[in-house]
């Protein structure tokens, strides 16, 4: 065979492995295939939790090791906090996250839906439909959180509550095909869970409060998100629908 007619055929052959290669890459790794380089910015959507409350040290925050699994995965990430303490302000900061067009979102809402009077079981479905409506499409990772347990007595409203907003998560997730981290049903009454006076916090002049999670508590958030997230990286890119974010932030 001369050389002029085994190139065509050399790089035909060629051509068919490499995009077999990048065909089972992408079966392989699902969505972190269609990362820049690896890459991936990432925004994590909560309150006080995510910010650290009350890790001893900015490492032992459960934002902090998720992103520590995902770089141990080799996966280089850079991320971002847009934090709100207030049911109503939840949307407008998700607002402004989704303007930075991320890769990845973890959602933490809904203690502080707990305590609100105003905050009714339909009032959230809403919200956190709204919010997950802005979140969910493009292509975009999302893993939504239920809400953690925080110390409250099997019996009391709060349990109650928080229960039942975990939940309308778990439905409102499901009607968008997000990912769902399952933290109610891994911490409610765990031992050890919750900090105590005892225990110090990386932000002066807190310490532990016997409501917010201390280091084997945001240990344990972190587990449950991490394997959620993986199983949402492993799945396939494409998503039917787009981001319906409002224009303002408004309710």
């Amino acid at each position: 065979m001369s050389p002029k007619r085994a190139c065509p055929a050399a790089f035909v052959l060629l051509l068919l492995i490499a995009l077999l290669s990048l065909s089972g890459c992408r079966s392989e790794d699902g969505r972190i295939a269609e990362f820049n380089g690896g890459h991936a910015s990432i925004v994590f959507l909560g309150d006080s939790i995510t910010i650290g409350y009350l890790a001893s040290r900015p490492s032992n925050t459960f934002h902090a090791i998720v992103e520590a699994g995902l770089n141990d995965e080799g996966l280089r990430t850079q991320s971002q906090l847009f934090i709100s303490v207030d049911p109503n302000t939840n949307l407008p900061v998700t607002v402004n996250a989704m303007a930075t067009d991320p890769d990845v979102v973890i959602v933490e809402f809904g203690v502080h839906s707990v305590a609100a009077g105003d905050i009714t079981e339909g009032v959230f479905r809403r919200l956190y439909g709204q919010i997950l409506d802005c979140v969910a499409g493009d292509g975009t990772v999302v893993v939504a959180g239920t809400v953690p347990w925080l110390g409250w007595e099997r019996d009391s409203p709060a349990y109650e509550k928080a229960a039942l907003l975990s939940e309308v998560i778990k439905q409102e997730a499901a009607k968008k095909d997000v990912g769902v981290a399952d933290l109610w049903s891994a911490t409610k009454l765990r031992e050890g869970f919750v900090s105590s006076a005892e225990d110090p916090s990386f932000l002066p002049p807190y310490r532990g409060d016997s409501f917010h999670p201390a280091d084997a508590g945001h240990a344990l958030i972190a587990r449950v998100y991490l394997e959620e997230l993986r199983d949402e990286l492993k799945r396939p890119p494409e998503r039917p629908y787009e981001r319906e974010c409002p224009r303002t932030g408004g309710q």
